[in-house]
């Protein structure tokens, strides 16, 4: 079970990520990480567990409204040794220094900006990119052409429940049960919803790869013993 901690950019500072509302978004406050700076929200994450994945989204980028590229590229020049999987929508993060720290970063595809399946064809062949496969109130965000192209698909997958945001409700047991028939072959992460530790144990259980996770570290209830 890969545990990749989230980060959610908006507007300059990390964000409490709350069942897809973005609009309602406020600057993150938890026992954990009292600011909202992206560095300190690192340090939190790694005072729990020394993880060498981190996942961010800079929202702003997605909504195609700026970006927040300045920050992710402190938090590379910070912790050489960290890993990124950044979602910025259709205009993925490109590193100033991209050829000394190409490896490091992986572009994530979320279909809830509506990508192609040319587009799909496009960034697979190009890179070693990870597809989200966003979904709210139990609809697929994107063009379901995409889910009959399981060529397309690359080896990791995140499986995104946006209404399980940050909900304490778990994750989406029944779609992650779907869509691992649907693609057996791809290393499936789950993202939304995961509350404790049962739940790690459950997706691990339902042979799902790895989880996306901000509120259970945050909180406290995820701890260093856990893990």
């Amino acid at each position: 079970m890969h545990i990749i901690p989230v980060i959610d950019l908006k507007d300059g500072q990390v964000v409490a990520a709350r069942q897809g509302q973005r609009h309602l978004y406020q600057p993150l406050r938890t026992p954990l990480c009292p600011e909202s700076g992206i560095l300190a929200v690192i340090r939190g994450y790694l005072s729990v567990f020394p993880f060498k994945t981190f996942y961010i989204a800079d929202l702003n980028a997605i909504a195609n409204n700026g970006n927040n590229h300045d920050l992710i590229v402190q938090a590379l020049e910070t912790w050489p040794d960290l890993n990124l999987w950044i979602d910025s929508g259709l205009h993925p993060f490109v590193y100033h220094d991209a050829a000394t720290h190409e490896s490091r970063i992986r572009h994530v595809l979320g279909t809830e900006t509506g990508i192609t399946l040319e587009q799909l064809a496009y960034y697979t062949r190009k890179s070693d990119c990870i597809l989200s496969l966003d979904y709210a109130q139990g609809q697929f965000l994107g063009d379901t052409g995409l889910l009959d192209r399981t060529e397309l698909v690359p080896q990791r997958v995140i499986i995104m429940s946006l209404d399980h945001v940050g909900s304490h409700n778990g994750p989406d047991l029944e779609l992650l049960r779907y869509l691992r028939d649907q693609l057996p072959d791809k290393h499936l992460y789950a993202a939304g919803g995961v509350r404790d530790a049962a739940d790690l144990h459950q997706l691990t259980a339902n042979n799902i790869h790895g989880a996306l996770i901000a509120t259970a570290l945050h909180n406290g209830v995820i701890t260093s013993e856990h893990l």
